[in-house]
């Protein structure tokens, strides 16, 4: 019996056999609007063996709402095998890269012992490397060098999109942005909740694909975490 799917089918998730959960809907949107666009331009980003699922709505979702359905998904896992005698799903969970992303963290680490940073769960951060190394030691160590200019920089999805649109949402909605810091060549932009949709309804009606290039690059990365080959166009 494959209880993961029996779960999944009470949630409003197209299942794959690589689960990536994000904090919320419009995180989920942000993924399936670069798929919709790659797709458009003949490519292929999702594919067939990835889904990016939302852990919840409003507060069901969030860096809590990650870790209790990574928790939840994980414990299905070891059991519910392909026919070649291998755990049939991979379950990674993406959070932002902000105070409550670095802390649910190091609080799922010490919930599942074997869970490890850049392999079960990861902090999405303004460079997205496709990883070298296989061992999450070596891979951390590449993140964080590819990193080093941006580390005291908070990071969020929507940080991802290009200085177009979010030039572009500034001029839509004036005082939607409330802060900006900025580490070289990096903006993090602190958004009202209010300005937070209206910049996921602009993505929805004005992106292009170049727009989303840098969420492009954290499936890439998801990719090579997960062993997965880029999939042909």
């Amino acid at each position: 019996m494959d209880m993961l799917a029996i779960y999944a089918a009470s949630k409003p998730w197209a299942l794959r056999p690589n689960i990536v959960l994000v904090e919320g809907t419009s995180d989920e949107a942000l993924f399936k609007r670069a798929d919709e666009l790659s797709i458009n331009a003949g490519r292929v980003l999702l594919g067939d063996d990835i889904c990016v699922v939302a852990a919840g709505r409003n507060d069901r979702g969030g860096t809590f709402g990650v870790v209790r359905e990574l928790i939840t998904l994980r414990s299905m896992v070891p059991v519910i095998l392909d026919k070649k005698g291998r755990p049939a799903y991979r379950v990674i969970g993406l959070v932002d890269n902000d105070g409550a992303g670095r802390r649910i963290i190091n609080d799922f680490i010490r919930l599942d012992r074997g869970a490890v940073e850049l392999h079960d769960i990861i902090a999405v951060r303004p460079v997205t490397p496709k990883f070298a190394a296989f061992d999450p030691l070596g891979r951390q160590r590449e993140y964080d060098l590819a990193n080093l200019p941006y580390r005291t920089l908070d990071w969020e999805i929507e940080d991802a999109l290009s200085p177009r649109l979010l030039n572009l949402f500034d001029h839509a909605y004036p005082g939607m942005i409330t802060h900006r810091r900025r580490a070289g060549d990096k903006i993090h932009h602190e958004l009202t909740t209010i300005g937070k949709t209206a910049l996921h309804r602009l993505v929805r009606r004005e992106a292009i694909l170049e727009d989303l290039a840098q969420i492009v690059q954290i499936v890439r990365m998801i990719r090579s975490i997960l062993g997965l080959q880029a999939p042909a166009a």
